[in-house]
């Protein structure tokens, strides 16, 4: 497993270096910013120390939809939770997380900018919303504090090689698994201003699950075929057609 951590809007240098001191002392894969506020200055390398390396070789890009690219699962990290109707909100604590992970694959931790956080509309993009449940009156940490959390806990994780079995679904395989969901949304019964809910909720339940890329071949061609017979003739064994 290859663990990226992708920075929103960074606002302040000295975050920055301390999270890029945390990549190297855990291992990191790969530094991503999504338009940082801030420069990589002195002070972000002086914070650094033996994590330059992390800022020389980070990857800068202009939205949250390009680093996505670059994992197979994208856990968004926040202290704002949502009630029970609160889909864009509606998270797991990071005990939950670890307990059912012992999957391969590439995961990105996502933290938002230091003032507010990540918007409703960046976590909509990520498979997975986890908060880091805390017992104090104030339950928001620094940005830099949330992930050695994380990155803790993740470092704990069996780092024996995985077998094919339990390699994480793919975000290519993710990608076409909501793209035939919403062709065959397309053709059916349900109104067109609920297809953005009912896509986010398949999206959690998949980001959830930790759904293997032997199961995800499954779901796939599950919705192949149910594509296939709305858009042409039923198989010749359909006794309903």
């Amino acid at each position: 497993m290859s663990t990226y951590v992708i920075c929103v809007g960074i606002l302040y240098s000295g975050n920055l270096g301390a999270i890029a001191r945390l990549c190297s002392n855990f291992g990191v894969e790969k530094l991503i910013l999504v338009k940082p506020e801030c420069e990589i200055d002195k002070e972000a390398y002086d914070r650094a120390t033996h994590g330059k390396y992390y800022l020389d070789d980070c990857i800068i890009v202009d939205s949250l939809i390009e680093a996505k690219k670059y994992v197979d699962l994208l856990i968004a990290l926040s202290a704002r939770k949502g009630g029970k109707n609160s889909l864009a909100r509606s998270s797991i604590s990071l005990e939950e997380y670890f307990e059912k992970n012992d999957f391969g694959g590439n995961v990105g931790f996502v933290l938002g900018r230091e003032n507010w956080g990540l918007s409703n509309e960046e976590t909509d993009l990520c498979d997975l919303l986890v908060h880091i449940p805390i017992k104090g009156d104030n339950v928001v940490l620094n940005i830099s504090h949330a992930l050695s959390v994380v990155l803790w806990e993740q470092n704990k994780l069996n780092k024996e090689e995985i077998d094919s079995e339990k390699r994480l679904m793919t975000r290519e395989e993710k990608d076409a698994f909501m793209m035939m969901l919403n062709d065959i949304l397309s053709h059916v019964w349900i109104e067109e201003d609920k297809h953005y809910g009912m896509k986010r909720v398949f999206s959690m339940i998949i980001g959830r699950s930790m759904v293997t890329s032997r199961e995800a071949n499954t779901l796939i061609g599950t919705l192949r075929g149910i594509r296939r017979s709305l858009e042409g003739p039923h198989p010749p064994w359909d006794k309903h057609e």
